[in-house]
């Protein structure tokens, strides 16, 4: 058998499928879980935090912004205490 020559751009497939790999995990994180296995009543959580603090003006999870914004305090006073 002849030895494989591989060129530098026979590589960045790799790379390409890596990153494709961790958008869709990403996006999945974002969407079905965080909108379909999380309730109201649950606890806030930190993407919600992290998107309410950058003030992105997106959901992102099903809480309402005042409530986001409500728990944010709370645990900003708890934490002066």
């Amino acid at each position: 058998m002849p030895i494989q020559d591989f060129d530098k751009y026979d590589l960045l497939g790799v790379v390409a499928v890596w990153i494709i790999f961790f958008i869709v995990i990403g996006l999945i994180s974002v969407t079905c879980l965080n909108f379909c296995c999380i309730h109201k009543n649950d606890d806030v959580t930190v993407l919600e935090k992290w998107g309410h603090r950058k003030r992105l003006g997106i959901r992102m999870g099903p809480h309402r912004p005042s409530v986001i914004a409500r728990q944010v305090a709370l645990e900003g006073f708890k934490r002066d205490i």
